[in-house]
């Protein structure tokens, strides 16, 4: 018997296109303001957005310069429930209704924290100037004169150095002004002098990671861990890189993500986000690493499952392509199984009947009923001796295409599996 091998030009270029990435339809867009009983504008305020309808919805967004922040929606007639926080302003809740498409504008109040930190510097020093300068930069502060605060905060450490608060208030406005080396140094005094406050610690982190010191940076980090605020810093981040994925910056975006998971590994979004924009960049291979980090802890990930097809096809990395396909089968089964046949006759057409029948199982495993591998099953079988298997093949060909153009092909070759050794 000779069976004349099956050439398919067509196969070696691999361009089939599966449907684009499929990201949630936005249905709603909150444009909120924050600002003081006074109308002035709160920038920095974190406001974390759930809904107790939809468990996996969290948002986390930070308010700008001018107390401005946006979240997108994807489902409507569900409640959203807002939590807006920032050190030295007291916590504020709000549940919203959201009923209606669209974007709509809401504005909330925030009210200073009753213990103000001016009120607790004079119990902090014996010494009157430092309190003086102390209050002053406070005042400042306020006002965003970053530079007069810190000067006021400067002097006041200079008239008593164990002001702890002097030193924490110097290190967040170090940070502010871009002063890291100083605001480092001043988190670490406030530190050593008892200081444990969330402000005093992410100013130390910020200063090391604008001075590129990973390895203090990192110990830092670990220390807003303990207080577990690096999850949400790690989100911050993120929210910029999505600013910048809407403003269509996908290079500062996908710097962003990369950012954010250097801060938490583990932040689902920000690997979504850095695959989704690595595959605009046409950074292939860490567009799939990504996709595939997700998809071990969320293996049903369609965004992932897509974006790992796309970013193998466009390297033409085979073997990476061939589990790719297999994962696509559960959003499009369709293309998925032409994919694995489309590598099966290139695994033919090779002569590596080892993996063109492997390709072709796998086929069969997302259509159980494609007549086409069953023949190509029974010849590669018969090829390799396997005369029983190649016989149940070539019969199960028939079974699902008796008029197929193969199927008198196939019933001679039926005769001749038939014939007794």
């Amino acid at each position: 018997m000779h069976i004349k091998k099956r050439t398919i030009a067509w196969i070696l270029f691999l361009i089939w296109i599966v449907p684009g990435l499929a990201f949630a339809e936005l249905r709603g867009r909150l444009v909120g303001k924050v600002h003081d009983p006074d109308g002035t504008p709160i920038p920095g305020v974190l406001v974390t957005a759930t809904s107790p309808q939809i468990p996996s919805f969290k948002e986390v967004q930070t308010t700008d310069s001018k107390g401005i922040f946006s979240i997108d929606f994807s489902q409507i007639n569900v409640t959203y429930h807002y939590r807006f926080e920032k050190a030295g302003y007291q916590p504020l809740e709000a549940n919203q209704d959201w009923k209606l498409e669209g974007t709509q504008l809401f504005e909330w109040t925030m009210h200073q924290a009753s213990a103000a930190p001016v009120q607790a510097a004079p119990t902090a020093s014996n010494s009157q100037p430092a309190i003086t300068a102390y209050n002053a930069g406070i005042l400042a502060s306020k006002a965003k004169d970053y530079a007069t605060a810190e000067a006021k905060f400067k002097e006041a450490v200079v008239q008593d150095p164990n002001l702890q608060q002097g030193w924490a208030a110097l290190s967040t406005v170090g940070v502010e002004l871009g002063h890291n080396e100083e605001a480092a140094a001043a988190a670490e005094k406030a530190i050593a002098l008892g200081s444990n406050d969330e402000a005093v610690l992410l100013a130390r982190w910020q200063a090391y990671r604008n001075l590129k010191d990973e390895p203090k940076a990192a110990e830092a980090l670990k220390e807003l861990d303990k207080i577990g605020r690096r999850t949400e810093e790690a989100k911050r981040i993120h929210n910029e890189g999505v600013a910048l994925v809407k403003a269509g910056d996908n290079a500062g975006a996908f710097a962003k993500f990369q950012e954010a998971l250097n801060v938490d590994p583990n932040l689902q979004p920000a690997l979504l986000g850095l695959a989704t924009a690595a595959l605009k960049l046409n950074h292939n291979a860490e567009a799939a690493t990504a996709a595939e980090t997700i998809l071990k802890a969320d293996p049903t990930n369609e965004k992932a499952i897509r974006i790992r097809y796309n970013a193998a096809l466009a390297m033409g990395d085979i073997p990476r392509l061939t589990d790719a396909l297999v994962g696509l089968a559960a959003v499009e089964p369709k293309a998925a199984r032409d994919g694995l046949v489309r590598l099966a006759f290139m695994a033919y057409d090779a002569n590596d009947m080892a993996l063109a029948k492997e390709r072709f199982g796998k086929a069969l495993t997302i259509d159980p009923n494609y007549a086409q591998a069953y023949y190509y099953l029974g010849v590669i079988n018969a090829g390799q001796g396997a005369m029983a298997e190649a016989r149940k093949n070539i019969e199960h060909f028939l079974q699902l295409a008796p008029n197929d153009p193969e199927a008198n092909s196939a019933r001679e070759m039926l005769k001749y599996l038939k014939k007794p050794s």
